[in-house]
């Protein structure tokens, strides 16, 4: 998972790792450093996904427009204790706060701040594509700029599986009643395409904890959340997406 730690100046983003039997963690500096060595203000950490051999991680200024860094690191050079170098990172002048990685097609989806745009970049960080306007609002995705209600899904992690595309996040729009849930999960089929077919589904709360707040995953057939900001526990969600009804 992905953290930024807000108790130091400046802020750091961070990569971290647990297993189920654990109770530590292992823990690496991702921030990005300037030309000269100096921390930059890229400390915001994003969703993230692996290709099989590498994690793609965004790292963002913390504001609307702000621009990132989409790193990229071996699993193997995973090792405890041990620095972690990226072989590979592309910048975008906006900010991003998660992609997902498809090793079959080798594109990366990058959704922005309130998903007011997505963009679709190949492995070497080219653009292919940018979706704005209509081509989300037909998707039921993203937030009007300048308007107090939600229009649609503003993005908070997103995963590719084979031609599926799961997407969590908050929705909300004129007409809802305040008290019902926000979060939701919408899956897609051929995402990119005229023909798309698309599923939401509302999340229920848990404990009134919002789902689709922070981070997802998708694997198998389970869905995992992980919806609260990192502490001195956490809570990790899982739930079966046959569990799941419109």
């Amino acid at each position: 998972m992905t953290a930024r730690r807000d108790d130091v100046v400046p802020k750091r983003a961070l990569l971290l790792r647990t297993g189920g039997a654990r109770s530590n963690w292992d823990v690496w500096d991702i921030t990005p450093v300037d030309a000269r060595g100096a921390v930059t203000t890229l400390d915001h950490p994003g969703g993230m996904q692996s290709d099989g051999t590498r994690l793609w991680i965004p790292l963002a200024e913390s504001r609307r427009n702000g621009r990132s860094i989409i790193r990229v690191f071996p699993i193997t050079s995973l090792v405890a204790g041990q620095p972690l170098k990226a072989d590979f990172e592309f910048h975008v002048n906006d900010h991003i706060g998660a992609v997902a990685v498809s090793s079959e097609s080798k594109w990366i989806f990058g959704a922005n701040w309130d998903t007011e745009a997505v963009y679709v970049w190949d492995f070497d960080g080219r653009l292919q594509r940018k979706l704005i306007g209509s081509d989300l609002e037909r998707r039921s995705l993203g937030v009007v700029r300048g308007s107090k209600s939600r229009t649609g899904l503003a993005v908070q992690d997103w995963k590719l599986k084979g031609d599926r595309l799961f997407a969590s996040g908050l929705f909300h729009a004129p007409g809802v009643r305040p008290e019902s849930p926000e979060s939701r999960l919408m899956t897609f089929t051929g995402f990119l395409e005229s023909g798309f077919q698309r599923r939401s589904i509302a999340l229920p709360t848990q404990k009134g904890i919002e789902l689709g707040r922070e981070g997802m995953a998708v694997s198998q057939e389970t869905v995992y959340f992980l919806p609260e900001d990192l502490g001195a526990s956490n809570r990790l969600f899982s739930v079966p997406l046959a569990a799941l009804k419109n």
